[in-house]
């Protein structure tokens, strides 16, 4: 696991998503690629992101491998307090608890 560089901020991340990035280290890992977290509560992002709050990252896809198998597996190993998202040019993992 590893930051693209120093400009990702990780100051207020929530344990839950500590978690996550931890396992999706471990599927990326299984797929012989390395973990890049691209963004966690640095850069631009919606009003209402949980980036901001400590709540979501971004991290690296691959042009050479299916990246929806990443974000299947990722999601499948996290419960329903987590959404992970194929952005298009990146993964979007969120930490979002809902009422049960």
């Amino acid at each position: 696991m590893k930051l693209k560089d120093n400009t990702v901020q990780t100051r207020g991340v929530r344990p839950e998503l500590i978690i996550a990035m931890i396992i999706a280290d471990q599927v990326y890992t299984k797929h012989g690629r390395s973990f890049v977290i691209t963004s966690v509560t640095d850069g631009v992002h919606s009003e209402t992101s949980l980036h901001y709050p400590g709540c979501a990252f971004d991290c690296r896809i691959y042009d050479d491998m299916d990246n929806d198998v990443l974000v299947k597996e990722i999601k499948s190993k996290l419960n329903i307090d987590y959404d992970v998202i194929f952005e298009g040019n990146h993964i979007h993992v969120e930490f979002q608890p809902r009422r049960r």
